[in-house]
């Protein structure tokens, strides 16, 4: 006859406790494996990719909005705005977003609320609640635009942060480029002194005049 009582005990399983010894060896694991894991993730680095992608977007509208406030008015914002406009098409020029030549933040000057692209509508209001072009802008959020009086193109360029947008893949770069806003010249990194500075992107050699731009449309500006 079949003991139900010992069949019992033997079908117990028997339970037993981590030691503190274990306890530790599985914390110590799990703190490597952590770090591990940040440092492939980087969360600064994947913020920066964050930010450089939302000023390229923000870049894209505003260079979409240059042509079609220029299909509908035959001319550009800083060929409109009141203070000193720049009559010719066929003008080399650059200005920074806090500029309003720009479009995007008012004339202060003429007693404009809003920039041309704004008022006009082809930009939201929002965007002079964005950082290239509220409060103090920083050269580092700041973005600039030029326009190639020659063959009459329009680049938007803005600082990067995200390290990976800084490099140059074998000593070369067709992305980085130099603005001069005093002679409204742009440059390939490479071309005329362009360089990225020794020092670095750091708080001076962030500058438009060194290679530390990116530039919407991308590519090697002819």
């Amino acid at each position: 006859m079949l003991d139900i009582k010992n069949f019992i005990e033997k079908m117990k399983i028997k339970k037993n406790g981590f030691t503190l010894v274990e306890l530790l060896i599985v914390i110590a694991l799990i703190a490597i494996l952590s770090v591990a894991v940040l440092a492939t993730i980087n969360p600064i680095e994947q913020s920066n990719k964050a930010r450089d992608a939302k000023f390229k977007n923000d870049a894209a509208e505003v260079l979409a909005a240059y042509e079609r406030y220029y299909t509908s008015l035959a001319a550009y914002p800083w060929m409109n705005v009141a203070t000193n406009p720049d009559a010719s098409i066929d003008t080399n020029i650059v200005y920074a977003s806090d500029n309003a030549h720009f479009g995007v933040v008012p004339d202060a000057a003429s007693g404009d609320t809003n920039g041309l692209l704004i008022a006009s509508s082809e930009l939201k209001s929002s965007f002079m609640g964005k950082e290239p072009f509220t409060g103090t802008v920083t050269e580092e959020n700041r973005m600039y635009v030029y326009h190639n009086g020659t063959t009459n193109d329009n680049y938007v360029c803005f600082h990067p942060k995200a390290a990976a947008n800084r490099v140059l893949v074998g000593g070369t770069s067709t992305s980085l480029k130099c603005i001069d806003p005093d002679t409204a010249t742009i440059n390939n990194y490479g071309d005329n002194n362009c360089a990225i500075p020794a020092s670095g992107w750091d708080s001076t050699g962030v500058s438009a005049t060194n290679a530390n731009l990116l530039c919407v449309p991308e590519g090697v500006i002819q």
